[in-house]
């Protein structure tokens, strides 16, 4: 195994988190210039930065490729090594214990926004959950354009591209593709701050807000504010979260000014950009708008939000149908989204019809290219084709049948890999609801809260939320760890690192 590879990304890594502490370095020193909490958060950067430079001079070397099995050990260790760092602010402080702090860590690096935060926790602890969850979705966009197509070979990205990007383990061209995905990142991240700004919401809990929302991490962190407009912003935030950031990067890509032409003179080059960026712009629009996978997307959004709001209009809920609108549609979509916020504590006492209803959107997620979790909409498509192609088959045994999303063809080697992850998703999930119920959960709860770490929502109101996680015996609290990492990572990181090392293994016993 080349573990000079691995050593170099887990340096990456541990520089990355010792750069995401600045934010709360900043807040400390320049809202309050306390140098006390700046250095709460500036030892543990330093130590980061000593480790990752270490792994670095033993990650010494040129790699033209990345290895599959490599690849996958890499992704598996790079979260629990960040949340070994990233949990030091949670134990300096004293707000958290050591397990707890992990968990919190991993909960909030993984976008399952776990809170074990008591409610008068400090704000700057609350601005360094953000700054995890907007980390730990950088990371993981960064794994999905470069190190995740080779682990788990798409399993359906590609199809939502509709064959405009190809995938390459080739370190120079995942490293550039990498650049592109943080630059789209955060042109949506500042577009998510300035709703929230215009909203009415300060500098810092705009910056808080656009970090959870982008990120999917949500938490129990909502400003109270009499305006309408901070939930809309947040409506927005999610939705942009729940799209395909491969599209996004296409239709930012692909805004670039043309060559210069020779014989032309400055005028006519100006217009001719203006009616190619015009001619773009509708083009990029539409590519994402009417995307298969995104109309889907819309629908879904639309028909669940009727459904909740007949449910509150016929229980006599709601007497407002502005108000009413608006909380349906935050809800469908914070959960579709897998972001998980809810506006009130009250939402803690719900109908069975909405504990049902959390549970599906949880465990359906956005888009394949988003950061979001769950199973993902292109692959449901996929599982609803296929089983009406076999019922026609049934029906009609010679015919000849074919699997197509929007106009993309998809391929059988693709459906089977849809399948079997499929099949992997659902006995995992009760596999990991067995080993909960052993540690003392009873198994309703134990299936809501194995489906909130493989989805990564973490907040299931009705079914299960932090608090559920904080009761937890260690044991369960370091078997949650496990599950967040693996669901974020869909699962075949884990089986493909094991079946790799178990390979070379057998190999060397030849």
């Amino acid at each position: 195994m080349n573990v000079r590879m691995i050593l170099r990304i887990q340096s990456q890594a541990l520089l990355s988190c010792a750069v995401a502490m600045l934010f709360p370095s900043l807040y400390a020193i320049l809202k309050f210039g306390a140098l006390d909490e700046g250095i709460a958060f500036a030892i543990p950067a330093v130590i980061a930065v000593g480790a990752g430079a270490v792994l670095s001079r033993f990650g010494v070397g040129r790699f033209q490729r990345a290895p599959l099995a490599e690849s996958a050990a890499a992704i598996l260790l790079m979260y629990p090594l960040i949340a070994v760092f990233g949990c030091l602010p949670f134990v300096l402080s004293g707000w958290l214990a050591p397990v707890d702090a992990f968990l919190e860590t991993v909960g909030n690096l993984t976008s399952a926004g776990l809170s074990l935060l008591p409610d008068n926790a400090p704000y700057i602890l609350r601005l360094w959950q953000a700054s995890l969850m907007w980390l730990g979705s950088l990371l993981f966009l960064i794994m999905l354009v470069s190190v995740l197509p080779e682990v788990s070979g798409c399993f359906g990205i590609s199809l939502s591209l509709q064959g405009g990007h190809g995938f390459s383990a080739i370190i120079g061209q995942m490293n550039s593709m990498s650049w592109r995905v943080i630059k789209v990142y955060v042109a949506l991240t500042a577009i998510s701050f300035a709703a929230f700004k215009l909203a009415g919401l300060g500098m810092w809990d705009s910056l808080q807000m656009a970090m959870r929302c982008i990120s999917t991490g949500g938490g129990d962190f909502f400003p109270a504010e009499d305006s309408v407009y901070v939930e809309y912003a947040a409506i927005l935030s999610m939705l942009l979260a729940c799209g395909n950031f491969l599209l996004y990067h296409r239709a930012i890509h692909t805004l670039l000014p043309p060559r210069p032409e020779f014989g032309l003179n400055y005028f006519t080059r100006l217009k001719q950009y203006f009616l190619r960026l015009k001619r773009t712009l509708i083009g990029n629009a539409l590519t994402i708008l009417f995307n298969a996978e995104a109309k889907v997307l819309y629908a879904t959004v639309g028909v669940m939000m009727l459904l909740l709001l007949g449910r509150v209009f016929w229980q006599e809920i709601y007497f407002n149908a502005n108000e009413a609108f608006r909380e349906s549609l935050f809800y469908v979509v914070s959960f579709l989204s897998t972001t998980g916020v809810i506006l009130d504590e009250s939402a803690a006492d719900i109908h069975d019809f909405d504990k049902l209803f959390i549970f599906l959107m949880a465990l359906t997620g956005g888009c394949i290219g988003s950061v979001t979790g769950g199973f993902k909409i292109i692959r449901l498509i996929v599982l609803v084709k296929i089983t009406a192609a076999e019922i026609r088959k049934t029906i009609h045994p010679h015919m000849m049948t074919a699997i197509h999303v929007g106009d993309v063809p998809v391929p059988m080697r693709t459906v089977g890999r849809i399948l079997g992850y499929f099949f992997i998703v659902v006995v995992t999930m009760f596999i990991c609801a067995t080993v909960l119920s052993f540690a003392g959960v009873m198994f309703s709860e134990a299936v809501a809260m194995s489906v909130a770490c493989l989805a990564t929502i973490g907040n299931l109101p009705g079914l299960c939320n932090a608090a559920s996680f904080k009761a937890l015996s260690t044991f369960g609290k370091m078997f949650c760890t496990v599950i967040l990492i693996v669901g974020r990572l869909e699962l075949f990181a884990l089986f493909i690192a094991v079946a790799g090392i178990r390979f070379r293994r057998k190999k060397r016993d030849w």
